[in-house]
């Protein structure tokens, strides 16, 4: 019987993702947002090429319908999203706010389950409903405890639009990725996405104006930005798409969730990239269980649903 492990692997490939502003950080001091995201994607593909090339006559039977569905997923998601990203990341650096752009992540599963029953046609349950705003409290408490958000949008302002447009576009980034793992299986999926993201990324460094000449790189920048390719950036998308190819996309945000997680104890320790530790209080603790409960019991409950289906499948 079939086992399906997808929304574990949506946990590993978030965890990365957190892992990555360690990364980002230095870089973001010294070449714009626009070139890392071009940088890492070319890295990626290089990479990534020789599965390229063993794929080619499987991307040759795609259709239009399929191209229009590859290419707005890269400009979207690996393109706009990722600078979008990477630019907010840079001003909160700068203004020392480590929880505005990671607590404006979170709003991405609302966005991702509209999308997915709107055009995916996924099933919303009540228990699942039920879970959705557990999750989102206890991420909420991770960055906040009890507190109240501050509104005053002083010097924050284009923290929180730059952040809420990554959101938007991950989450759309979500929707068009399950869309089109019905064709390609995920490691088919990670190569192309990355083939088309090399000249899209490029063209958006320009249009930004945010290139920077290759030539000045050194050896530790490349080395960072070889690590993204291997770590957080491709490999992440691999073993993400890996996980998303069998698990639902209104699961799968849920599961993304592990990042908030892995952020905070980042910022625990002397790896915070904001500065000295930061302290948990017994409200960010609760929202760290409360948030992996409801993760746990989502996943948990989708691996039975996958395993009944197979075992109807097989009879």
């Amino acid at each position: 019987m079939k086992r399906n492990y997808g929304p574990f692997l949506i946990m590993i490939a978030a965890s990365l993702w957190a892992v990555d502003a360690l990364l980002r950080g230095t870089l973001i001091k010294t070449i714009p947002p626009g070139m890392i995201v071009f940088l890492e994607h070319l890295i990626g593909f290089l990479i990534l090429s020789p599965l390229f090339l063993k794929y080619i006559p499987k991307f040759k039977k795609l259709v239009a319908r399929d191209w229009a569905i590859l290419i707005g997923l890269t400009v979207v998601s690996s393109a706009l999203g990722t600078f979008l990203f990477t630019q907010a990341l840079a001003k909160s650096f700068a203004l020392y706010d480590f929880a505005t752009p990671v607590l404006l992540l979170k709003l991405q599963p609302i966005f991702v389950i509209i999308l997915a029953a709107a055009f995916l046609k996924e099933k919303i349950t009540f228990r699942f409903l039920s879970l959705v705003p557990i999750a989102l409290i206890g991420s909420y408490m991770i960055s906040f405890g009890t507190a109240g958000i501050d509104l005053t949008l002083t010097n924050r302002e284009v923290v929180y639009l730059l952040s809420i447009g990554a959101t938007l576009c991950w989450g759309g980034g979500t929707i068009l990725s399950k869309a089109i793992l019905k064709k390609l299986t995920f490691s088919e999926a990670t190569v192309m996405r990355y083939a088309l993201a090399v000249p899209i990324t490029l063209i958006f460094a320009f249009v930004v104006q945010q290139t920077y000449p290759i030539a000045q790189l050194h050896s530790g920048q490349l080395l960072r930005i070889l690590i993204i390719a291997l770590t957080t950036g491709a490999g992440a998308i691999f073993i993400y798409y890996k996980g998303l190819q069998t698990t639902e996309a209104k699961v799968s945000t849920i599961a993304e969730l592990a990042y908030p997680i892995i952020s905070i104890l980042i910022a625990i320790t002397a790896l915070n990239p904001y500065g000295a530790p930061q302290h948990l209080s017994l409200a960010n603790i609760f929202g760290i269980v409360l948030l992996l409960i409801a993760m746990l019991i989502i996943s948990f409950d989708h691996y039975a649903y996958t395993k009944s289906q197979s075992a109807l499948a097989e009879h």
